[in-house]
């Protein structure tokens, strides 16, 4: 053909990629509150900045691609862009094509832009809204491909990874979702299984709904899969934007420094309640270190006895773990040393100071605790700071027992601070239980054992205070409350004097626990 012809049939093709799957399709999305996937992506990149791979693509056919049938993009947009400023790479999923369905160009091209990513080391955004695998075209295709699934565990680590779960995801999109670093997912419209109703009913003979295999409720409070939750696309789009704010561009980058903002003002001295078995809300300390309106919470609904997220102190990105008393005391439950054991791989791998906000009595114990595999899961965490070679700020509010206090940043983990307010309570064990357990005997045959065991816990009581430790240099210093904003940024400050030449990824050796 000549060019007028080729320019021509270039006008006609790009022309047919922007309608998608069609008015009629594209109107079901509308009524269900959706957005289509080019508004989508628009609204996560800078205005603009898409320069999009594979727009001409179609769906695999035997004979050259000149077929009456054309599937856009074939169900996947991708491409560059920027978020503020800074290069990504997006893939978003098209369920008025097919779906949005794994077909064979479809994956081609998924693995293409994941391998890009790893090349040119910058972050991958999946906007995921597909139905699996595509049966036409993979159903006679022979041993599944796992290619994809090795490269975003390649890139994890090198280059931030998020999904974004705008839809029904199953079978494929569900694992690239639960895959990556952060998870984003749609209340109402999202939804993530290993395989949808269908085939649940195929393999098992139950018949289920969307809602009851993998809901937001699901994924956000009893698996953890899912990391935040949203009310809307645009919502999720933000929190995305939002995420990747404290994360650098790739592991040999610092996180970006934004403008330093005052923490919300907090009368620190009445926070820690008069009742020592009192429980109190730790997020209200978190409030008045970071900088103002700067918190961004991980799985806010999963695992509620600790407290993880990011924010910023002087403007620099942070990441803090506190123990929430308000909910088991504060204890660490398996489900609580998951959650703190990936957030700890994340701030590591992208290096992210962590501020540890000691209140706890240490790791649950009892037969259901035993049976979660707590003990694994608590080492986990250990293992996990093992290797976080990143600044480190432990501060002890109220309880620090046992192995508890050492996997939230106990003494002797490289700390660039260490310190505890006059409320601290510290001990190998808690007191009334180290004493059952040490004086068992002893106990057991006092006339009166309860005024026995008064009496020996009343021996140690003081060598459990604050000041005690400060004599044994178990705690650098104890401070007041009111101290502590001024004296973690002091302490990061010091920390980045260490910055003297770029960073890169994590070393990680072993075997996690």
């Amino acid at each position: 053909m000549n060019l007028d012809e080729g320019l021509a049939k270039l006008a006609e093709r790009r022309a047919r990629s922007l309608e998608m799957g069609g008015e009629k399709k594209l109107a079901r999305q509308r009524a269900l509150g959706k957005l289509d996937v080019r508004t989508r992506v628009r609204l996560l990149l800078d205005e603009g900045s898409l320069t999009e791979y594979g727009q001409l693509n179609s769906h695999f056919s035997e004979a050259a691609q000149q077929t009456a049938e054309i599937t856009p993009a074939d169900g996947v947009v991708s491409g560059v862009g920027q978020v503020d400023g800074r290069h990504i790479i997006v893939v978003a999923e098209d369920f008025t094509v097919k779906g949005g369905s794994h077909g064979v160009i479809n994956s081609r091209k998924k693995l293409h832009m994941v391998q890009m990513a790893r090349r040119e080391r910058v972050p991958l955004v999946w906007l995921l809204d597909g139905a699996g695998a595509r049966g036409q075209e993979l159903m006679n295709d022979g041993l599944p491909d796992v290619t994809h699934f090795l490269e975003i565990a390649r890139l994890s680590g090198i280059a931030p990874q998020c999904s974004v779960v705008l839809g029904p995801c199953a079978g494929d999109a569900a694992l690239v979702g639960a895959a990556t670093e952060f998870i984003v997912m749609r209340r109402d419209t999202g939804m993530m299984a290993a395989g949808g109703p269908p085939v649940v009913k195929a393999a098992t003979g139950l018949d289920v709904t969307k809602e009851e295999l993998g809901s937001a409720e699901i994924h956000a409070r009893i698996s953890g899969i899912v990391d935040r939750v949203a009310d809307s696309d645009e919502e999720a789009l933000a929190l995305t934007r939002q995420f990747l704010s404290y994360l650098p561009t790739n592991a040999w980058s610092f996180p970006p420094v934004a403008a330093a903002r005052e923490p919300e003002s907090i009368d620190f001295d009445t926070i820690i309640p008069k009742e020592i078995r009192r429980p109190f809300d730790v997020k209200k300390v978190i409030r008045g270190i970071v900088d103002a309106e700067s918190f961004f919470e991980i799985k806010p609904d999963f695992a509620r006895m600790i407290v993880t997220g990011l924010a910023r102190i002087d403007g620099h990105p942070v990441g803090v773990i506190a123990n929430q008393s308000m909910v088991y005391a504060g204890a660490i439950t398996a489900s609580a040393a998951r959650k703190a054991r990936r957030f700890i791989d994340i701030c590591s791998a992208y290096h992210l100071p962590l501020i540890f906000l000691q209140d706890v009595p240490g790791v649950m114990t009892g037969p259901q605790a035993e049976k979660e595999g707590t003990l694994r899961d608590g080492l986990a965490v250990v293992y996990a700071l093992a290797w976080a070679d990143v600044p480190k700020v432990t501060v002890v509010l109220r309880k620090a027992f046992g192995f508890g206090a050492c996997a939230m940043g106990g003494w002797g983990g490289e700390q660039s601070l260490v310190v505890a307010w006059p409320t601290a309570d510290f001990a190998s064990l808690p007191m009334s239980g180290g004493v059952a357990a040490a004086f068992k005997t002893e106990i057991q045959n006092a006339a009166d054992p309860t005024a026995k065991q008064r009496e020996i816990e009343s021996k140690f009581r003081d060598g459990t205070d604050p000041f005690n430790a400060a004599a044994r240099f178990t705690v650098h210093d104890v401070i007041t409350p009111s101290e502590t904003p001024v004296r973690i940024r002091s302490a990061l400050a010091l920390a980045r004097s260490r910055r003297s030449q770029q960073p890169g990824p994590t070393m990680r050796h072993g075997v996690m626990p």
